[in-house]
């Protein structure tokens, strides 16, 4: 749809997608949880992020709480332009929900932040992960989540049941990976197979955010089978970006 002379293109809500915007910051304000309206859209049959076409008997792609909360801290469904403004050559951006309805939102997630700062002060530096961001599921492709059991870091993709009736795959409803199980023989695969094309630094020893940073350094990615307990590894080694990959059992 055309904007107004010399403003390029308006930006118009997707009349099909819309009223799930609304039903998500609707949901969340009466107090339901991300999960909690993941799991509802996923057994509506709401369609997720990226599926097309029509619904079918078979099921829709399951939606996951990343998503959903993508769709709430996105400032365009209130008119707000985000960084980089609304789209190429756009001016306007149609409101889909009133911006004091975004603005709730906004509060109730900053709420939530201060809450656990305050009941929890240093937590974020006490649990520090060492591999956040950088290990999927081999069975599902999403990023596992950290979480602490046991007073040490593990990694956990939660998938319920109907997650995996919508997308036809077999599925855990919790797959769990130690960090400590993987710390050991991934320093040492890192050590021996970047060898000579760098020097890897002393992963065992280093501690929170530096052994953080030396893994996204290396560009780190690493994907987790735990049918076969293997983990599947592949990072840059040294200036030249020579790319290493490996298996390593657990």
């Amino acid at each position: 749809m055309a904007g107004p002379e010399g403003t390029g293109l308006r930006l118009v809500p997707d009349e099909r997608t819309a009223p799930v915007v609304r039903r998500i910051f609707d949901e969340y304000l009466a107090d339901r949880g991300l999960q909690v309206i993941a799991e509802g859209l996923t057994a509506d049959e709401v369609p997720s992020p990226g599926s097309h076409g029509p619904r079918t008997g078979d099921g829709v792609a399951a939606w996951s709480k990343s998503a959903v909360r993508a769709i709430l801290v996105n400032p365009r469904y209130a008119g707000h332009a985000a960084a980089g403004g609304c789209g190429k050559g756009a001016a306007v951006c149609t409101p889909v929900l009133p911006s004091e309805v975004f603005e709730r939102v906004r509060d109730r997630f900053d709420a939530r932040r201060t809450t656990r700062t305050e009941t929890d002060p240093g937590g974020a530096a006490a649990r520090a992960y060492a591999l956040r961001g950088m290990v999927r599921c081999a069975r599902c492709n999403r990023l596992m989540q950290g979480t602490w059991n046991n007073a040490e870091p593990y990694y956990r993709c939660r998938f319920p049941a109907e997650y995996a009736t919508a997308n036809q795959i077999e599925h855990p409803r919790n797959v769990y990976l130690r960090e400590q199980t993987v710390l050991g023989p991934l320093t040492s695969w890192l050590r021996s197979a970047a060898a000579p094309h760098w020097r890897v630094p002393a992963l065992r020893t280093t501690e929170g955010r530096a052994r953080l940073d030396a893994f996204r350094a290396m560009e780190l990615r690493m994907v987790y089978d735990d049918s076969e307990r293997l983990l599947r590894v592949k990072a840059a080694a040294g200036p030249d970006g020579t790319v290493l990959r490996g298996a390593l059992p657990l």
